[in-house]
């Protein structure tokens, strides 16, 4: 819900890195500010994997205390997936499926960045030897799978208060150099996305009512 508390103004800055790592290993996108975006690469045989992340603030009024509350946003997360693939079908590429290991891993991650209040590439990992896990790690625990010996994966993060629309995201992505490569390659096959809303969130997002966080994985695997 928006707040009626304070006026409602919208605020984007985005800022874009690359990183080739021939060792395989990317480092991963960690947005220290609200606002802020991250491409990396990884190689792996034949395989590129890109990872973005965008973040959009939308300010409303600060936050009361209160209890942490998520949700599940899938009619956002299909939106997402109708209008990636229209960008791409307008540029004569073919739509992306939606596949079960990318959805996981899409869920994994916003449920993450909600739950823990972060917003970076990394997964938090506290029960393992190392607090983050980067996301060429990670994303291995779902991607390709067993039985594919070329493979790439990208990431794609989004984030506004009090919500963030299909259009607002892809719209965003679509601006910024390194998000919109990673909705036009021609490699992927496959995407996953996940959207999870916040109510009360804390940490990263404790300025804010609401929060709702993006997450979309896209993937090839041969």
């Amino acid at each position: 819900m928006e707040s009626v508390s304070a006026p409602r103004r919208r605020f984007l800055r985005v800022s874009f890195r690359r990183l080739d790592r021939p060792d395989g290993v990317p480092r991963s996108g960690d947005a220290q500010k609200p606002a802020s975006a991250d491409r990396e690469c990884m190689r792996r045989r034949v395989a590129i994997a890109l990872a973005a992340s965008l973040a959009l603030v939308v300010l409303a009024a600060p936050s009361s205390a209160g209890a942490l509350r998520m949700s599940d946003r899938d009619t956002l997360e299909a939106s997402i997936v109708t209008r990636i693939n229209a960008v791409r079908r307008s540029h004569g590429l073919r739509p992306l499926r939606v596949v079960s290991r990318l959805a996981t891993a899409a869920d994994r991650h916003a449920t993450s960045m909600a739950a823990a209040s972060y917003f970076r590439h990394e997964l938090y990992t506290p029960t393992k030897a190392a607090s983050w896990t980067s996301f060429g790690t990670w994303i291995r625990w779902y991607w390709p799978g067993p039985g594919y010996s070329s493979w790439g994966a990208g990431e794609n993060l989004a984030w506004g208060a009090p919500a963030i629309s299909a259009s607002q995201t892809v719209s965003r992505w679509l601006a910024s150099p390194g998000h919109r490569a990673n909705i036009l390659n021609r490699s992927w096959r496959n995407i996953g996305v996940a959207a999870v809303h916040v109510r009360d969130p804390r940490g990263y997002y404790r300025y804010w009512d609401d929060v709702t966080i993006v997450a979309a994985e896209f993937g090839f695997r041969r």
